[in-house]
């Protein structure tokens, strides 16, 4: 095991309240910010985006802590789960989107009406 790995998962803040949320053995689509390089509390903050990417947490963090950028003064930078899948956009899934909000928007206001009728009784 690598100081680095060690140094990010046990002692870094971003890796234990990464690991307090998933396990080691998550997997997903995950996102890569480096460390932000001002570790002062002056001038502007920004995290490098080192990308999207997609395996097992363990892989990833593994992955994340060789990027350049991931560290810029001792901290590490961050990794943000995203999801199991991306969603789909095209044409059809668009329109299905939309036909479906318009039914739960249908759906929410016979709800009310009838929580409103039950109220009354």
């Amino acid at each position: 095991m690598s100081d680095q790995y060690i140094q990010y998962t046990t002692v870094s803040w971003a890796g234990r309240e990464l690991l307090k949320k998933h396990k080691l053995t998550d997997e997903g689509i995950w996102h890569i910010f480096g460390e932000d390089p001002n570790a002062d509390l002056h001038g502007a903050h920004h995290q490098p985006d080192l990308g999207i990417v997609t395996g097992k947490l363990e892989d990833i963090i593994r992955y994340a802590i060789s990027l350049p950028k991931f560290w810029q003064w001792g901290a590490g930078g961050d990794i943000k789960f995203i999801g199991k899948t991306l969603p789909k956009i095209d044409a059809n899934s668009a329109i299905r989107r939309e036909e479906l909000n318009a039914e739960v928007k249908r759906l929410e206001e016979r709800l009310k009406q009838a929580k409103k009728e039950l109220g009354d009784l």
